[in-house]
């Protein structure tokens, strides 16, 4: 390709000739700058312009011909992107050859595009945003093109290649070559490797301030000049062109911030892009005074811009490396729309910066508390890099960080998030999809934003209702944080609940309750339990407005309840006058195995369905499901409004769920799954004394650790210990119970029978450490 740096040098009556014969044009000539080509700028009759490009034959036939076809493809896919149109001769020709002196040259008639070239203007913040977008543009019509020339092109200007230039830092003044030769280490060692995992297409490679045309009022008006086409790295395009933009002793950051911004808006960029700029910006700089060093070691003197262009180069590189580089790498995190990179942070370091901002008793699982930094699927990974694997978040339910779901969060993000005061499709699609999976008597949802929410405004709903005050909930229950819910949640400070106006239900542990498994007649026995506790709220005058309870009892310990004993429950609670709210939070979206509803599982109706964190698998939504008359019942006394529930987002979020639940199966995989790990848990009881207990339906299990079998003795001390043990392999789960003895396993629905085995055998270890 150093053979091209000699551009063609025709006399102008052997193309005005050409022009005549295959175009039937004659015109004024004007010459243009060209670093390996013939140009010349054509005023034809009528006054109209058009540029004339005797191509350099040395570039090769098979990449000019890439060069007009690309023309003619972004002219098809993207018709008001300002770039030259080819024009071909009168025999239809793109490329009409012009013979001259035993050589053939390519010839490219091209439209004339209006405006004058940027040069050294500074341009505002807005028109470098502009630029960047239409380099976006640019690359977004390039896409689909495909051609083999640029793959094969061994480019003297194509940033990828800069250490073909290595031999020419002598050509450099001395204080510059240490310079030099540090910023082509940094590329060869550390970018190139890189660039081999990035994105790559035909890109443009050269948009510079001469290459760019620009009207009186600093709009946008041609990118000229696809002579440097090559098959290279996208960001390499983007990253040419801020380097090409830089000038001394201007706002460096600002520069970089704006075009990245830019072209982010119209083609995000990946991650791992944005960390090769900066030095791509570099290494640009650097080729500009090495291609200089070239030509000077070939005899061809600097043309036109080029000198005064290029010898800003190495002063540039120093400016960027006075200022902080990480501040830089920041500045085009941030333009790229990604946080700026966190240093990894100790774990002890980190407790105490949130005890500064957070309170100085912080609610955190584990001693030491673990630091995570990011989750995918069934693991998460701490600032060390060490995997755990998550048995117990409920909250992302279909895996940590799905991407179907991360998309449509970012995607809908991207489009439109608003309020349910508009009419949008997101709200009320995703409530037809709720209703579908509910029973037919509920039949209308209300969007807020939370669990607790849901719980909160499902008691308001059946207060309104039935007109009484009254709560019936289960024992070292939890339904959430606010006021009203705080009091259905009994688990949240044990010693000192106190709510005259709810009563408190035994659980129906036939393990450690008064009726015990095996025994007939459990689930009435048990619903009989009920009985007292309503009559209580009947006397003191509350009345009974609301049942509320999860079906997999998760709080109580997981239990594996009577077939038949929520629907006598109920029975009680509706022949009170109350209702039933079936807080489905932990035993929703196909958790128990059976149904997609843990309620299901039980054969019950409830009145209302609530629902919090897994809906939107970590991203915040609520609904409360209901009956018709229910809602607007209470909407009676004026409407019910949550400024962010029902957000396109939020619900775009909660679709996403949906759809991941149903096309991989994680019902009947939470069953499957389940009954595999329960056997798997079961079969430690012969090896370890300390198990008592293992229950559970689907992926909710509950492991009851007592002292002793025969006493039932609980094993507290020994489960807090356990649960530490198991993080110490590489496992997560929780405790739970009012007595603090049961472990509490309960991984994303995508949890699968490998990873169940691989849990057991944890547990197996971690036991023979107690």
């Amino acid at each position: 390709m150093v053979k091209s740096l000699h551009p063609p040098r025709l006399p102008l009556e052997v193309l005005q000739d050409f022009l005549l014969d295959r175009y039937g044009l004659t015109a004024a000539w004007q010459p243009l700058e060209g670093e390996r080509d013939q140009n010349h700028r054509l005023t034809v009759e009528g006054g109209r312009s058009c540029v004339f490009k005797l191509c350099n034959p040395e570039e090769g036939d098979a990449i000019i011909a890439c060069q007009a076809l690309l023309l003619e493809h972004i002219a098809r896919s993207d018709v008001a992107l300002p770039v030259p149109r080819l024009i071909r001769d009168r025999n239809g020709e793109a490329l009409p050859v012009l013979p001259f002196d035993g050589l053939t040259y390519p010839v490219m008639l091209l439209s004339y595009l209006p405006g004058h070239v940027i040069g050294e203007a500074d341009l505002p913040p807005a028109a470098l945003r502009r630029l960047g977008e239409m380099l976006a543009r640019l690359g977004v019509a390039m896409r689909g093109f495909i051609h083999g020339a640029p793959a094969g092109r061994r480019l003297v200007w194509d940033t990828q290649h800069a250490g073909d230039l290595a031999d020419h830092v002598e050509g450099l003044l001395p204080e510059d070559r240490p310079l030099a030769r540090e910023v082509l280490s940094t590329h060869r060692v550390l970018t190139v490797p890189k660039l081999a995992k990035l994105r790559s297409q035909i890109i443009h490679g050269d948009i510079h301030p001469y290459n760019t045309l620009m009207s009186d009022d600093a709009t946008i008006t041609g990118l000229i000049d696809f002579g440097d086409v090559v098959h290279a790295p996208l960001v390499q395009d983007l990253s040419n062109a801020v380097s090409d933009f830089l000038f001394p002793g201007r706002d460096h950051a600002a520069t970089i911030y704006e075009m990245v911004r830019g072209y982010c808006r119209v083609a995000p960029l990946e991650e791992a892009e944005t960390e090769v700029i900066l030095d791509m910006i570099e290494v640009r700089l650097l080729m500009t005074a090495l291609v200089e060093s070239l030509k000077a070691s070939m005899g061809i003197s600097p043309q036109g811009y080029f000198g005064q262009f290029n010898s800003r180069a190495i002063p540039l590189i120093r400016e960027l490396r006075a200022i902080d580089r990480d501040g830089l790498h920041a500045t085009i995190r941030r333009a790229a729309a990604f946080p700026p990179a966190a240093a990894a942070a100790r774990s002890g370091d980190i407790l105490e910066r949130r005890r500064q901002v957070m309170g100085q008793k912080p609610y955190v699982f584990y001693d030491p508390p673990l630091h995570l930094v990011r989750g995918e699927g069934i693991w998460l990974f701490d600032e060390t890099g060490r995997r755990f694997m998550d048995c117990y978040n409920n909250v992302p339910c279909v895996g940590h960080c799905h991407p179907y779901v991360t998309e449509a969060i970012a995607r809908q993000a991207r489009k439109l998030n608003t309020n349910t005061r508009y009419l949008t499709d997101e709200s009320i699609i995703y409530a037809e999809r709720l209703i579908a999976l509910s029973h037919d008597s509920l039949g209308a949802v209300v969007f807020v934003n939370s669990g607790s929410e849901a719980n909160d405004l499902a008691w308001r709903m059946a207060k309104a209702w039935t007109g009484n005050r009254g709560g019936l909930a289960m024992e070292f229950a939890y339904h959430g944080v606010s006021e009203a819910i705080d009091a259905f949640s009994p688990s949240n400070a044990p010693a000192s609940w106190n709510a005259p106006h709810i009563r408190l239900l035994a659980p129906p542990d036939d393990y450690r309750g008064p009726y015990r498994r095996g025994e007939p007649g459990l689930a009435e026995a048990y619903a009989a339990m009920a009985d007292a506790p309503i009559a209580s709220l009947q006397e003191a005058g509350f009345g009974l407005a609301a049942f509320m309870t999860d079906s997999a009892f998760m709080t109580n310990g997981i239990l594996d309840v009577a077939p038949g004993y929520l629907q006598a429950v109920v029975d009680r609670v509706r022949a009170a006058g109350g209702l039933f709210i079936a807080d489905e939070v932990q035993s929703g979206f196909g958790r128990m195995g059976t149904h997609f509803w843990g309620h299901r599982h039980h054969g019950v109706v409830p009145d209302f369905i609530t629902i919090g964190k897994p809906a939107g698998n970590g991203y915040p939504v609520g609904a409360v499901i209901t009956r018709h008359e229910i809602l607007e019942n209470f909407l009676r006394n004026g409407p019910f409004f949550s400024t962010f529930g029902g957000g396109n987002v939020a619900c775009a979020a909660g679709i996403a769920v949906l759809d991941v639940v149903r096309d991989e199966g994680l019902v009947e995989n939470a069953r499957v799954t389940g009954d595999d790990f329960r056997d798997g848990l079961r079969g430690l009881m012969q090896r370890h004394g300390l198990i008592g207990d293992v229950r559970g339906v689907g992926l909710a299990t509950g492991v009851e650790l007592v002292r002793d079998r025969e006493s039932r003795e609980p094993a507290g001390r020994e489960t807090s210990r356990l649960v530490n043990l198991l993080r110490d392999e590489g496992v997560l789960m929780g405790s739970e119970g009012r007595l603090g003895n049961i472990v509490k396993i309960r991984p994303p629905l995508v949890f699968s029978r490998e990873n169940a085995d691989f849990a057991v055998a944890a547990i197996d270890r971690a036991l023979a450490r107690l």
